[in-house]
């Protein structure tokens, strides 16, 4: 080493004495420490390996913590050297700049790649590719209920009328077609979740009006959707949800017709009825201004408002609709003179069947509300009552 030219004040430049010896070799206290810090941390990190076996949960945190530690070193580290370079003596002679600041940089090019390692990473920037949302996911439901209940069968049974288009009948094959079976599909896939057939999951039970309720009470079917009226007499024996659908009798005239409009329009005007139907009397209750022709069937009472020899036919809506069919001019028109509600039948509410009639009117309601009930009128009704319909 060259010869000093110059006395070294031993206090005045303790630093450059310990970093121009920590070049060849790490020597002095600070190194010390160093390597009495690196072998501690060295036997906790083989012991952390052997326990992470054995809790690797509370491991990992212990993990955590030498980590925050380390950095914690490295960083009071920084801030001494950063300290000792800003109080060295500038009268220190230039010979020696190449051994006091070699050091210094490459301490500095460690800390700062240290200090590197220990900030948090990034998050990744998230991926263009959209990821599809699942679309067969099954509802949940308390365990206690009836549609977890179902849902543990895996099939709803539903009574279904055969011969009532186009409410509900059967296609050539066999399969159940209508405004309330495809209704019935729809509360299915409420219960079990979407499915590409859903009818795998519906036990269908062939009913018709007579046998509905007990087709319920005998526990043969889970609902019954089969035009059911909604009467007092149907809810003392089942449970019955609100109307899915409100029809009765109405009035039938020409197309050209611009003066009936309602039941008040009927005065002095004549309705055509059938012989026992009844309706006579419905319009009589309605209007008692307004005259009745009852004739044997309700194609002689077209052939009579073709004529002009009455006004109008009374009869029941789903009559209304065949007799629009044989006659495309005509249409229509009025509230019911008696109105009819079809509702769902399930069995009474008893302990296996909790929640499920509340269940049944929301999905009931939300079906409406979210234009499920238009669509499957426009399907199936819309192209007889030549009306559009978006609630019962």
């Amino acid at each position: 080493m060259p010869q000093h030219t110059a006395a070294v004040d031993p206090v005045a430049h303790r630093d450059t004495l310990v970093e121009i010896q920590a070049a060849p070799g790490r020597v002095g206290v600070e190194g010390h420490d160093e390597r009495e810090l690196d072998d501690r941390s060295g036997r906790k990190e083989l012991v952390l390996t052997f326990a992470e076996e054995r809790a690797p949960a509370r491991v990992g945190g212990e993990r955590g913590r030498l980590a925050l530690q380390g950095c914690e070193r490295v960083t009071r580290r920084s801030e001494d050297i950063h300290g000792a370079s800003l109080s060295d003596d500038v009268e220190t002679d230039d010979r020696y700049a190449p051994f006091v600041q070699a050091p210094r940089v490459a301490a500095l090019a460690a800390i700062v790649i240290a200090l590197t390692a220990c900030l948090p990473l990034s998050s990744p920037e998230p991926s263009q590719t959209a990821t599809p949302a699942p679309t067969s996911a099954r509802p949940r439901f308390e365990l206690a209920s009836y549609m977890y209940a179902l849902q543990t069968k895996g099939r709803i049974r539903i009574g279904a009328l055969d011969k009532a288009a186009p409410f509900s009948s059967r296609d050539p094959s066999g399969r159940y077609a209508g405004f309330e079976p495809d209704l019935g599909r729809e509360l299915a896939k409420a219960i079990f979740g979407p499915r590409q057939d859903i009818d795998s999951v519906i036990e269908w039970i062939s009913v018709d009006r007579s046998t509905a309720v007990a087709a319920l009470t005998s526990l043969q079917a889970d609902v019954v959707i089969a035009r059911l009226p909604a009467t007092k007499e149907s809810a003392a024996t089942v449970d019955l949800t609100d109307p899915y659908f409100i029809t009765g009798e109405r009035i039938l005239v020409r197309s050209t017709e611009s003066e009936i409009k309602d039941l008040a329009d009927l005065d002095t005007k004549t309705v055509c009825v059938e012989s026992g139907s009844g309706v006579d009397a419905h319009v009589a209750d309605a209007n008692d201004s307004a005259r009745t022709l009852a004739l044997d069937t309700y194609a002689s009472c077209v052939g009579a408002l073709q004529q002009g020899q009455v006004d109008a036919i009374g009869a029941d809506e789903l009559t209304l609709w065949g007799l629009l069919g044989q006659d495309p001019n005509t249409k229509i028109v009025g509230r019911p003179l008696v109105e009819e509600r079809y509702a769902i039948g399930t069995k009474k509410n008893s302990s296996d069947r909790q929640d499920f009639l509340p269940f049944l009117n929301d999905w009931l309601a939300g079906a409406i509300r979210d234009g499920t009930w238009g669509r499957l009128y426009a399907q199936h009704i819309a192209p007889l009552s030549k009306e559009t319909r978006t609630a019962p």
